[in-house]
Order: C-alpha cells, then structure tokens, then sequence
C-alpha cells in the first residue's frame, strides 16, 4: 500500500494549526489507497513518528511534552517541550515516550510521499523541501523556490508587482527605521501610502527559537 508521512507540528507558533491540518488529512485519507503514517516534528525540530492514537488529541501540549517530564511546581500551566531544560538523555526518553525518533536517511523506510501540513520557518520557506529533495522523497506543494519567495510577504509582493502588474498598497518598514524614526510620523508615512484600515505583518515571521525577523511589511 501506499504510505503517505504526514508531517505537522514543528517550531513556529501555528504548530497548533498544522495539528489540525495533519489530523484532517489523516483522517481523511482513503485508507483502500493510502496508509498515514504520522511525522511529528517537535519544537526543537525532532521528527518523532508518533503512535496514531495521540492523533485524536485536540492539541500537541496533550501529549507532548509528556506530564511526567514537566515539573508541576515550576510549569503550573502547560508548555511547549523548547520550555523545558532536559539532558540529552531526557529528551532521547520523552521522543521515546510518544514514538520513534526518525532520521532524514530513514524516510524512505516508511513512506514513499510526504504530505506538509506544515506552517512558518524551516517548513514553509523551502527547508524541509530541500531535505525531502536531497533524499528523494516527493512531496505535496510549492518547491524550494516558490516556498522561499511565498513566506517572504516582501519579495512575494515585489514579483507580484512585476510579474503580472498587480497593484498592491503596501509599506515595508525595517526594525531600524522603526528604532530611528517617530512613530507618528512613521504612522502618517503608512496611511498615506497604505490607507486605513491596514494590517503589520513580519514578512517571514519571528522564529520563537531566536532566528530574527528581518522586516515587517505593512
């Protein structure tokens, strides 16, 4: 049968929404063509094929990190796994708690396709595409070029402008002008370009490990 990895989770804040999309997909996959077989990828960037049944969770912290590696007294509420401060061997423990760690070389064990309902950096932005690439596993949605230029709303709109004439209203501010300029006056450089009402977006989003976001675009 045809095995579809079904690859969600991952390091950027919508993880929770890329749960979604990876238990709608695996549940609604025709089980007579295809066999899911879930790839968690944890906030550290782990890939975990995790047992099924924490597939009918309604939300990643309800099963990972597991309880028993939480310190109730200093996490009195519920966290992401990055939160915590574990060994190597710990963390080797909790993968193991909820499935199997997956190396990159062994994808090809246990799916022929990939299927990325996967969300931000290092997935949306053409990373996990070039491993899949580098190691032969095709897989669903934009290649390398096209992800890359996607999550860049500033280069995205740029060739969009150039390429099919689209007039689109928009402003991009670095963090350097924002430091350096007043705001007001920032704010009246915005609506006079832009209009009211109008949405600030970072154009690749901030990476909740650390990995700055270069410009926002307005």
């Amino acid at each position: 049968m045809f095995k579809v990895g079904i690859f969600f989770g991952g390091p950027a804040r919508e993880r929770e929404i890329s749960f979604l999309g990876g238990k709608t997909t695996y549940t609604g996959l025709d089980r007579y063509l295809f066999e899911p077989i879930p790839v968690f990828i944890d906030g550290r960037g782990n890939f975990i094929l995790i047992d099924p049944a924490y597939m009918e969770s309604a939300s990643i912290r309800d099963f990972y990190p597991p309880q028993a590696f939480v310190s109730s007294d200093k996490y009195p509420f519920r966290v992401y796994e990055e939160s915590l401060s574990l060994s190597p061997d710990q963390e080797e423990a909790m993968i193991a708690s909820v499935g199997k760690r997956l190396l990159p070389h062994e994808f090809k064990a246990y799916f022929d396709f990939a299927f990325l309902a996967v969300h931000g950096p290092q997935l949306e932005d053409g990373a996990i595409q070039g491993l899949l690439e580098w190691y032969g596993i095709p897989y669903y949605g934009s290649g390398l070029m096209g992800s890359g230029i996607g999550i860049d709303k500033i280069a995205q709109n740029e060739l969009i402008q150039r390429t099919v004439g689209l007039p689109k209203r928009l402003f991009s501010l670095s963090k350097s002008e924002w430091d350096r300029f007043d705001k007001e006056v920032l704010f009246e450089q915005v609506k006079a370009q832009v209009g009211l009402p109008f949405v600030c977006k970072a154009p690749h989003q901030a990476h909740p490990l650390g990995y700055p976001s270069l410009k926002p675009t307005i």
